[in-house]
């Protein structure tokens, strides 16, 4: 949909060339906003209240969403507390882009939706705008004339600083009163115009787009660049009258879906074109955190010039967003159709749709590698110029990534390729029973594939009794389409163990965990079977997999949320720090800051063991720079007699359909800071100074002042602790504070380890005016550094 800019900008009075040149339509907006804008102002809202305080900014959406190398375009990115933009942030990433030069963003304008007051003092000067031209018309004595009316009217509202920007304001308030499939959110409501200028050698693939303002940098969205002409919609864009495609292919489509909308795009193909049309819509935003089922469900259809269905399609194997693969069956006229399917809509509904006879890499095999190792893939999908790559030492840790494919490749959605440190080999048909299956040793990643539907493959190993062997299969994780039901079986053909699904956190963007993993104690000496087939009885090229069969090796990966923090030197922040734990590993973490500014301290640094998220602080120094710094964490641990060094991941907690939380990975882990603490924070705590609760009991706490840093009206409060643990009562004593912690043995055992985080508050009670009553204004100061805590028996 188009963007409506409602720019406030005052002209001056005298001057109104926006009414000379559209003075009907200005008219028109006029007496058209003013017969049902009345009695829409005396209801109190509660989005009008999310302003009180100041917060961090939020953007939820860029439109359009990408943009061609070589070329500089506006966009509109909308969200919330988005003032005083002083920068736009512009990353790769995917590792593949990483080291090129990224686009450049430029700050134009902020619009933001009018309140309820601005509303009203708008709408009462323009019905004061009304009698004056109904007066001036009768001091006159010409009686009416809709002509006079109507220039009257534009020349009184120039002259009262009324713009036509304002008139569009004062519409969409309007349309979001009145309509009600148009749902006012405050999370998306002010638009941030911003230019963004790409040089020639900006790379295709993904980027990230932040905004910084002088209250923080916001969370990202997706930014997408392909080296093809971008076409923006046109409205009406509907069945009647499409938004016709001139250009040659290939081309971006780009579009935001409104509640009820249907967008049509009419272009002209050629007999015997292989088009590819892939639609981007999830892939651009991940997850909506009120929407159902949490993305924007595009589905996608091919007309011909008659109105007959040619294809349709919505989605592509488990991916939400719809892809064709279209081949043109004569010269002519054809329509693209997109909505949502279940008709909603609204700004954030935003999409690309890239047609032409474009490569589209579907996928590639083998989907994964040894590290260290090179390795040939061979790449499915349509169009492809190439169908081998070839990679050099495969390099990183452990785990899932991002595969550097050609530039040619790099425009549709990242190929996720496995990494492991196990010997790799290649499945062989026929196996599809105890009798052809194929032998394997413990500890080996089989590559294999589903050819076909209702193909199972079975592989041989023979083991010890009382030996643990892990079975793992890598499907949908790497984006294959597989379903995978893995068993092991005795030769007698007895189950041993059987597992369909298995979730990994670690995948931020999967809501079907659709791998299966299992470990199992063999009863007896001899030869078992691993059995794996996919449960929806699908198979073909595309459905491959890795299988790993080996000893247990106990593992872990680290996830650190958020992304970017936004503090000031001197300050304590809290950081969330998740552990993705493998093959049973269960033992204590130990957290480093490995870059950072010098001087930056970690509290609550320790992982307990089998604890899965921990809250951790870090300490600024007072002395660091202001500006955005990249740190990292990492986590270390002993498995086996072996050390276990893992970078901690940078990660976003997005929330899907109004209860489920996602971590989904970003670009980089870094501290934006600017200021100065106004209640710096001197000291930490060391592990050995863990407060001990006892189970049903209560336990003190001393915190020491060794200087008048605290100020008199301060409180504490906790404010991050699991449920069971409570602070009772805060003493200020001369030396310092005492605190006193509960600990309730129904909600919370002996054992339990972790961090608590404690809030300080400014209190201050000044005197309302013309009153003799003092009211009390609570101001947060900031975290003290991590407690760790331990309950304990009585």
């Amino acid at each position: 949909m188009k963007c409506v800019k409602a720019y406030f900008k005052p002209t001056p009075r005298g001057s109104f060339p926006l009414f000379r040149r559209e003075s009907v339509s200005t008219a028109y907006r006029i007496t058209g906003v003013l017969t049902v804008i009345a009695g829409l102002f005396w209801s109190t809202t509660a989005w009008a209240q999310q302003m009180r305080t100041r917060r961090e900014p939020h953007i939820g959406y860029a439109y359009p969403a990408g943009a061609q190398s070589g070329t500089s375009v506006q966009i509109v990115v909308g969200g919330q507390y988005l003032d005083g933009v002083t920068d736009v942030l512009i990353a790769p990433l995917s590792p593949e882009v990483s080291g090129t030069e990224p686009p450049k963003g430029t700050f134009v304008r902020l619009t933001k939706p009018l309140t309820n007051k601005q509303a009203n003092d708008l709408a009462q000067k323009l019905r004061e705008i009304q009698d004056k031209v109904r007066r001036e018309l009768r001091q006159r004595r010409a009686g009416f004339n809709v002509v006079a009316y109507r220039q009257l009217l534009v020349k009184f509202a120039a002259e009262e600083g009324i713009t036509e920007e304002m008139l569009k304001a004062l519409e969409e308030f309007r349309k979001y009163r009145t309509d009600p499939k148009r749902q006012f959110n405050p999370q998306i409501a002010e638009r941030a115009t911003v230019l963004v200028s790409l040089s020639p050698n900006v790379q295709p693939g993904w980027y990230m787009l932040r905004l910084k303002t002088v209250n923080g940098i916001s969370d990202p969205v997706r930014f997408h660049v392909t080296s093809w002409k971008e076409i923006l919609e046109s409205e009406p864009n509907d069945k009647e009258s499409p938004t016709v495609v001139n250009e040659e292919f290939p081309v971006v489509l780009n579009g935001q879906i409104q509640p009820g909308d249907v967008d049509y795009f009419r272009i002209h193909a050629k007999k015997g074109q292989h088009l590819v049309v892939a639609v981007l819509a999830r892939e651009l935003i991940p997850y909506l955190a009120d929407a159902v089922p949490g993305w924007f469900q595009a589905t996608l259809r091919i007309l011909d010039s008659s109105g007959r269905e040619m294809a349709y399609v919505d989605d592509f194997w488990f991916h939400p967003d719809p892809v064709l693969a279209f081949d043109v069956p004569s010269d002519g006229d054809y329509v693209i159709e997109i909505k949502d399917a279940v008709y909603r809509g609204r700004d954030d509904f935003v999409y690309r749709i890239v047609v032409g006879e474009v490569p589209y890499v579907t996928g590639v095999f083998p989907v994964g590698g040894r590290v260290g190792e090179n390795a040939t893939l061979q790449l499915m999908g349509w169009n492809l110029p190439e169908k081998q790559i070839f990679l050099r030492g495969l390099k990183g840790q452990p785990g899932i990534r991002s595969l550097e494919l050609p530039a040619w490749a790099r425009w549709a959605h990242p190929v996720q390729f496995a990494l492991s440190e196990w010997p790799e080999a290649m499945e062989h048909e026929p196996n599809d029973t105890p009798k052809s299956a194929e032998k394997i040793s413990i500890g080996t990643v089989v590559n294999a594939r589903i050819d076909r539907p209702g193909d199972q493959d079975v592989f041989r190993f023979t083991g010890t009794k009382g030996q643990k062997v892990v079975a793992e299969v890598i499907g949908r994780r790497v984006f294959s389409p597989v379903d995978s039901l893995l068993r092991i079986l005795d030769e007698q053909g007895n189950v041993v163990g059987v597992n369909d699904d298995f979730e990994d956190k670690s995948v931020g963007l999967l809501t079907h965990h659709a791998d299966s993993y299992l470990e199992v104690t063999l009863p007896r000496d001899g030869a078992y079977f691993v059995e794996v087939t996919d449960m929806q009885h699908q198979g073909g090229e595309a459905f491959v997999y890795r299988l790993r069969l080996s000893l247990p090796r106990p593992d872990f990966e680290l996830r650190v949320v958020p992304s970017v923090i936004n503090t000031s030197p001197g300050t304590v922040v809290p950081v969330d720090v998740y552990a993705v734990r493998r093959d049973g590993f269960d033992q204590g973490i130990e957290l480093l800051i490995t870059k950072g500014p010098e001087g930056t301290r970690l509290s609550g640094g320790w992982i307990p063991p089998g604890t899965d998220h921990v809250v951790v602080t870090l300490t600024v120094p007072r002395n660091a720079d202001s500006g955005l710094v990249e740190i990292e964490l990492a986590g270390k641990a002993t498995a086996n007699g072996q050390e276990i060094v893992r970078k901690a991941v940078p990660a976003d907690d997005m929330m899907q359909a109004f209860y489920y939380h996602h971590l989904v990975p970003a670009e980089r882990f870094a501290l934006n800071l600017s200021g100065r603490a106004r209640y710096p924070v001197p000291w930490t705590f060391g592990a050995s100074e863990a407060v001990r609760i006892p189970a049903g009991g209560e336990a003190e706490f001393r915190l020491p002042l060794g200087s008048a840093w605290f100020p008199e009206n301060t409180t504490l409060q906790l404010t991050s602790a699991p449920e069971g643990i409570t602070l009772a009562k805060v003493d200020r004593r001369q030396s310092g504070y005492v605190l006193v912690f509960q600990a309730d043995k129904e909600k919370i055992k002996p054992g339990t380890r972790g961090n608590l985080i404690l809030g300080m508050f400014v209190e201050n009670r000044p005197r309302t005016a013309g009153s003799t009553a003092l009211r009390t204004q609570r101001f947060f100061a900031g975290c003290l550094p991590a407690l760790p805590f331990e309950v304990v028996s009585q």
